[in-house]
């Protein structure tokens, strides 16, 4: 199976609510855990009012308004533990397109 990737958007929306540390930190988190995760950044999902947007492919989650509380979850999850599915808050439609264009291999 492929390696998950966790996407974090840093498009400027994200960026003001602290995409670029959740970012860092979530790769801190994982490295300490040894949890082989990629963590990449994603230029934006779309959903600018709703992030900081974080999602995991290809289990496709879609993690919004991510705050700095919230990663021990994020990372239990990525640790192969449940999704976070309060976090998931982000209409279909949106999802199934990002979702669909992450399928073609492109990021």
């Amino acid at each position: 199976p492929m390696k998950p990737i966790c996407f974090i958007c840093q498009n400027i929306d994200c960026k003001l609510r602290g995409s670029e540390q959740l970012m860092s930190q979530i790769a801190d988190k994982l490295a300490a855990r040894s949890i082989d995760v990629e963590v990449k950044s994603y230029l934006c999902f779309g959903a600018c009012d709703q992030g900081p947007n974080i999602v995991v492919y290809p289990q496709k989650w879609w993690y919004a308004g991510v705050k700095m509380e919230d990663l021990p979850e994020v990372v239990d999850s990525l640790a192969g533990g449940p999704a976070v599915i309060r976090l998931d808050t982000v209409e279909r439609s949106l999802k199934t397109m990002i979702y669909e264009l992450l399928d073609t291999g492109v990021f």
